[in-house]
């Protein structure tokens, strides 16, 4: 049996145009009286009634897959007859100069070498990538460029899609787009529904076929259920691919590996976005993610242990700690001060700090805690997800989760949905005759405004 838990809310990744009408939608909002719902989760499947090893758990702050790599429903090999998964870092990122992702993976040079489409992403976690071309010797560490642009040839796609058709019991099946025949998804393994908005296939944002070897599927997933570490309950877009399940459809057998996470910030919609790349040759598979690629057994019953090489240096690892830090200060501030702001200007005309906007105009402001991305769809940012996951050292983490507090009390302090629910300033203050409702960090309440500590 199959039990589902659906949260409300169904959303895709806002498009930076998308982003502006909401933004500049504040008075249609108000003048609706703009009903704020939602928040995407997804669905959470548990069962029963397949034998089979539950999924291994990723290890966020301590490595860059997880440490148990693979389950299976499948009797293992003698240790001696394995043949150990390799995972390599490629050095994309010093050849190209910024943050890459493989998304192409074809063989060439009869077996012995990969051509790869990689994107280069600076700066912005929404804009178009780059294209290059990059040739990569099987084995080894180093790469060469060949060109920038398209790639004219890819790997076949498998003939399979991992499908549900009922989203209040959702059922997965792996449905044969040649014959229509399915297979049922083992109870065992668990998927995830996140939202869609509009309305397409939802399922497929968070469970991907990436490719076919044999009677063996690949089929890539993200996780995890639920947000982690300090991430706010409702937040929308937490998932990333974590799980790689192979499943042969003739006989039922899977096996489940683990998948690096590549931690840089510039690839964290991209990453989110795109699932991994994959080809098959010869009597090997490929899997890309960032800028690590893996190589497995075309049988994955042989698959042994996995290897990793090509670590981040420790100053790349160092200056995104910092950045992660500063991503979350910033905003946890930002909507602190937003919030003291909103009270202090707009509610109560206080004009002591500032000018404030006359009559009932909205102090305009970036902050999370007064964005209609945040209150109707659950959006932070990829930006702030990605530094809520990074892996770093533990005296780190507390400041992390200092910044992360600090923010979900700005969050929980705003007054954003009583602008949108209350025509007038004046509505606002009757309703908190006695001050400013909610406590903010680094702030006193006095004679009904918000008063910064010194």
């Amino acid at each position: 049996m199959i039990l589902v838990h659906l949260m409300e809310g169904t959303f895709l990744p806002l498009t930076a145009l998308y982003r502006q009408q909401l933004q500049g939608g504040f008075a249609s909002m108000k003048k609706q009286g703009f009903a704020v719902t939602g928040l995407a989760l997804g669905a959470v499947l548990t069962g029963c009634g397949l034998s089979g090893a539950a999924s291994p758990t990723p290890t966020p702050h301590s490595s860059v897959a997880p440490t148990s790599s693979s389950a299976s429903t499948t009797a293992r090999v003698p240790s001696s007859q394995t043949i150990s998964i390799q995972w390599t870092r490629l050095p994309l990122r010093t050849m190209l100069g910024s943050s890459t992702l493989i998304e192409k993976i074809s063989p060439n040079g009869g077996g012995s070498g990969l051509d790869l489409q990689v994107g280069t992403y600076r700066g912005a976690n929404f804009a178009k990538p780059t294209l290059h071309q990059v040739s990569w010797q099987i084995g080894s560490r180093s790469v060469k460029s060949i060109a920038t642009g398209t790639a004219s040839t890819s790997s076949p796609a498998s003939v399979y899609r991992l499908v549900t058709t009922n989203y209040t019991k959702v059922t997965p099946q792996l449905m044969d787009g040649n014959t229509a025949a399915s297979v049922k998804w083992p109870s065992a393994i668990p998927v995830y529904l996140s939202g869609a908005n509009p309305f397409g296939q939802p399922f497929q944002v968070d469970n991907k076929v990436i490719g076919q070897s044999g009677s063996w599927i690949w089929v890539a997933l993200k996780g995890p259920s639920h947000p982690t570490n300090n991430l706010l309950p409702l937040v929308w877009g937490f998932r990333h691919w974590e799980r790689l399940v192979a499943l042969n459809v003739t006989t039922g057998q899977y096996r489940i590996f683990g998948l690096p996470w590549p931690h840089s910030e510039n690839l964290a919609y991209p990453l989110w976005d795109q699932a991994p790349a994959f080809a098959a040759n010869h009597d090997r598979v490929y899997i890309g993610i960032g800028d690590w690629i893996g190589e497995f057994p075309t049988n994955p019953v042989m698959a042994g242990n996995p290897h990793y090489q090509g670590e981040p240096s420790s100053t790349l690892t160092t200056s995104r700690v910092h950045r992660a830090l500063n991503v979350l200060n910033q905003a946890s501030w930002n909507a602190v001060n937003a919030d003291a702001q909103f009270w202090n200007c707009y509610v109560m005309k206080d004009k002591s700090a500032g000018a404030c906007p006359s009559g009932n105009g909205f102090p305009t402001s970036n902050a999370l805690s007064q964005s209609p991305t945040y209150f109707n769809h659950g959006d932070v940012g990829p930006s702030i997800l990605w530094a809520n996951e990074l892996p770093m050292p533990s005296q780190d983490v507390a400041l992390r989760t200092a910044a992360m507090v600090r923010l979900q009390q700005g969050l929980h302090a705003s007054l954003f949905m009583e602008w949108v629910g209350n025509p007038s300033a004046k509505a606002i203050r009757q309703k908190y005759s006695s001050g400013p409702p909610q406590p903010l960090p680094g702030y006193y309440r006095k004679n009904h405004l918000y008063w910064a500590k010194s």
